[in-house]
């Protein structure tokens, strides 16, 4: 197992790419992207969006509960994307505060992505190579997040362990 300095590293990491991948791909499906992105980010987005269903049929009756506002990319946008920046501070100055943010945010986008994961796998006409292509885009935004929630949700635990027991010896 990584010790916790280095699954800090990876988290950083995985914070820190997130930034442009948001910036550049998410952020774009907000209906009111076009009139603030230049041309060349949405047709990074076009590229990006040609196979996967959710951001091509973001604003689609059948995924309703995506296009709520667009929910899920409104609350990247509020609290993930904010997160990430201040994660990456966090983890490089080693500050211990950043751990309920990181498993909140962990929870939260586990579950967001959880969501989309769903979507994909009960798309109906999506290829085989179309299918792994989005799992393997869609998995590894899951799964980190999820270990950041049970990592720094175990590691308030120990800490909050501690501090008990310090006050059970004062007392």
């Amino acid at each position: 197992m990584l010790s916790q300095r280095a699954r800090d590293w990876v988290y950083l990491t995985f914070l820190a790419v997130h930034i442009p991948a948001t910036l550049l791909v998410d952020v774009q499906a907000l209906f009111c992207a076009e009139y603030f992105s230049p041309a060349w980010l949405r047709e990074i987005f076009i590229f990006a969006a040609k196979e996967d269903p959710l951001l091509t049929n973001a604003t689609a009756p059948l995924f309703a509960w995506f296009q709520a506002s667009l929910s899920f990319i409104i609350l990247e946008v509020l609290f993930q994307l904010p997160v990430f920046f201040l994660g990456v501070r966090g983890l490089w100055k080693r500050q211990t505060t950043i751990c309920p943010l990181l498993a909140l945010y962990g929870a939260s986008s586990s579950t967001t992505t959880f969501a989309c994961i769903a979507t994909v796998l009960t798309t109906p006409g999506l290829t085989q190579p179309q299918l792994t292509k989005l799992l393997a885009s869609y998995v590894p935004f899951m799964l980190v997040p999820l270990a950041m929630a049970v990592d720094y949700g175990a590691r308030m635990t120990r800490a909050m362990r501690t501090l008990e027991k310090g006050k059970a010896k004062s007392a």
